[in-house]
């Protein structure tokens, strides 16, 4: 491959999704905490009516990456980067489904082969391949949640000169 087409492939600029304005509560280090309004932030989420239904608040606070050194009162833009709500709901709704149906298998064949009760034992294993499966997925969320890539970003600061925050 020529290495000028590998040059532009890593310094393509990156693709928000999800982008949403609002302002720096607190800064720690190379971390911001921004507060959004949850409908500018969620509108084009395909996930928003179940946020909806476990709570309306009016306002979101996001623990965000902050490479261009916004401060505590700055009106700033943030985005997620493309991909990673894909990636994400992928492993929020897949690995609980295949647990789900694995488990169900499982316990079914189980049944058959010590000629116990089929449907006692494929909603055992269900239940246990779900279980199992929603651990899982904690433990994947716990891994993930701290990789960049997973986390919003400060993509912008857009005035700097404001230094006020409301609580």
């Amino acid at each position: 491959m020529d290495q000028t087409y590998i040059k532009k492939l890593m310094t393509r600029p990156k693709v928000y999704m999800n982008e949403s304005e609002g302002i720096v509560k607190e800064v720690r280090g190379e971390k911001a905490w921004v507060i959004t309004d949850r409908q500018e932030m969620c509108a084009s989420c395909v996930a928003k009516n179940f946020c909806h239904m476990l709570g309306d608040g009016k306002e979101v606070l996001s623990e965000t990456i902050n490479p261009v050194g916004a401060k505590t009162g700055d009106m700033v833009k943030i985005g997620i980067p493309d991909g990673a709500v894909t990636k994400a709901s992928l492993i929020v709704y897949m690995v609980p489904a295949i647990g789900f149906v694995g488990g169900a298998s499982l316990g079914y064949f189980i049944a058959k082969l010590y000629s116990l009760d089929l449907n006692i034992s494929t909603l055992i294993g269900s239940l246990l391949g779900l279980g199992l499966s929603m651990i899982s997925v904690r433990f994947l969320n716990n891994t993930l949640s701290k990789r960049p890539y997973y986390q919003p970003e400060i993509t912008k600061i857009i005035n700097p000169d404001s230094r006020e925050c409301e609580d």
